[in-house]
């Protein structure tokens, strides 16, 4: 963990402790060493702080979309904390190239399967990406949800819900490339439902 990242690790924690009441499930699942893929579900803006002050100790290098980086002052600071830019839909190999040079170095990355912030709440079919990164790396899979209250706003309440370590094994890779892919971003999905509720994979 980056000093700048644990201060403002430090720093945000006690204010979201004011805003927000946040509760974590199952901290025991987080592996102490070596790289992982931090998997989640995306609803709002936040998630990427929640799912950050669920996980101490470690740093979670998130991933995200280009467009945040456009602003200079905004890329530098989210640089800083270890967030790398990636061009949704056009295949950027650069992105997939350094998620999986900071797995091998033993790192946390943080990865929305859905692609994008799931504006309805229901079940999304996951894009390939995070598949592909652990079919790379050799990586396990960390599943994590947030689950949030029906009432929105000030003290509304946060549960971030950490499922046991998918080992890379049980991903199945094998056969043919497109299919293995499909397969693995299904049951990558598919046990972050389950952590949500929701019995059916999409």
């Amino acid at each position: 963990m980056t000093p700048f990242y644990a201060f403002a690790w430090w720093v945000t924690r006690i204010i979201w402790a004011v805003l927000y009441d946040i509760r974590v499930e199952g901290r025991e699942n987080i592996p102490k060493e070596g790289g992982a893929l931090v998997v989640c579900n995306h609803r709002f803006m936040k998630d990427p702080i929640v799912l950050a002050h669920a996980i101490p100790r470690r740093q979670v290098f998130f991933m995200s979309k280009a467009e945040w980086f456009d602003n200079k002052a905004l890329g530098l600071l989210l640089r800083m904390l270890g967030v790398f830019p990636v061009n949704r839909g056009a295949g950027d190999m650069s992105a997939i190239d350094h998620a999986v040079e900071l797995v091998k170095g033993g790192q946390l990355v943080g990865i929305f399967p859905e692609g994008t912030r799931n504006r309805t709440g229901g079940p999304m079919k996951p894009k390939s990406g995070t598949a592909f990164i652990a079919r790379q790396t050799g990586a396990d899979i960390l599943p994590c949800a947030l689950l949030f209250g029906e009432r929105q706003g000030f003290r509304s309440r946060i549960t971030v819900k950490i499922g046991p370590v998918i080992p890379y094994r049980d991903l199945g890779f094998q056969g043919e490339e497109r299919t293995s892919l499909r397969r693995a971003s299904k049951l990558i999905m598919g046990r972050i439902n389950a952590l949500l509720g929701w019995e059916e994979e999409p």
